[in-house]
C-alpha cells in the first residue's frame, strides 16, 4: 500500500500570515500617519514627520520578509512565502488607501486651500483644488501598487530561507501512482495460430490407426 502525503494548504497558510503581518503593519502606520497629520504640521517637524515615514518604510520591508519565512516554513514552499508577503502589501496598502484619502480629504485638502491666498494670482482656486485631488489620489493608488509588489518581492525571499528551515517533506514527484494495468492481447492479434490442443479439422489424433 502506498504512503499518503498530507500537504498544508498553501493558499490559507499564506492569507493567514499576511492577514496578521499586514493588520500590525497597518496598525503601526496608521498612528504615524495621524501623528504626521496632526501633530506635525508645521514646517519645524517636517524632519520629524519624514523620520516616522522613513520608519514605517523598514517595517513594511521586515513584516514582508518575515511574513515569507513563516508561511514557507510550514509548508516548504517559496510560492507560498511570496503570496504571504503579498498578501501583508495588499491589506496594509488597502486599509492605508482608506483612511490617508479620508484624512486628504477632511483634513489636508481644507488645509491647503485655507492657504490659497498665498498662490500667485495665476493659479486659480479651482485649478488647485483639482491637482491637489489627483495627486492625492493617485499617490494612494501608487502605494498600494508599491506595497504589493515590494511584499510579493520580499515575500519570496523570506520564503527561501523558510524552505531551508522546514521539515516538511515535498511530496514526491508522482504521487498515488500505479503502474498501468497491461491487459492480454486479444486473440485477432495472432490470426491462424491454432491452440496446441486442437488440431486442424479433418486431422486425427496422433497414433490412431485409420479405418479401414
Amino acid at each position: 500500500m502506498q504512503p499518503t502525503y498530507n500537504q498544508p494548504d498553501s493558499r490559507k497558510i499564506a492569507f493567514q500570515q499576511g492577514l496578521i503581518m499586514g493588520l500590525i503593519l497597518a496598525a503601526v502606520a496608521l498612528v504615524i500617519l495621524l501623528i504626521n497629520t496632526f501633530v506635525n504640521t508645521i514646517a519645524a517637524n517636517a524632519g520629524t514627520a519624514l523620520l516616522l515615514g522613513v520608519l514605517v518604510f523598514f517595517l513594511g520591508l521586515v513584516a514582508y520578509f518575515v511574513a515569507g519565512i513563516l508561511a514557507s516554513k510550514k509548508t516548504g514552499k517559496v510560492s507560498t512565502g511570496t503570496l504571504a508577503g503579498l498578501w501583508t502589501g495588499g491589506i496594509y496598502g488597502v486599509i492605508s488607501f482608506i483612511v490617508s484619502l479620508g484624512l486628504f480629504f477632511s483634513v489636508n485638502l481644507p488645509r491647503l486651500m485655507s492657504n490659497i491666498n498665498n498662490l500667485p494670482s495665476s493659479t486659480s482656486p479651482d485649478t488647485f483644488r483639482t491637482l491637489a485631488i489627483v495627486g492625492g489620489v493617485g499617490g494612494a493608488i501608487f502605494g498600494i501598487a508599491f506595497a504589493i509588489g515590494l511584499g510579493a518581492g520580499l515575500g519570496a525571499l523570506g520564503g527561501l530561507i523558510g524552505k531551508s528551515t522546514s521539515k516538511v517533506s515535498p511530496p514526491p514527484a508522482y504521487p498515488n501512482q500505479p503502474y498501468p494495468a497491461q491487459p492480454y492481447p486479444p486473440a485477432s492479434a495472432y490470426p491462424n495460430q491454432p491452440y496446441p490442443s486442437n488440431p486442424y479439422p479433418n486431422q486425427p489424433y496422433p497414433n490412431q490407426p485409420y479405418e479401414q
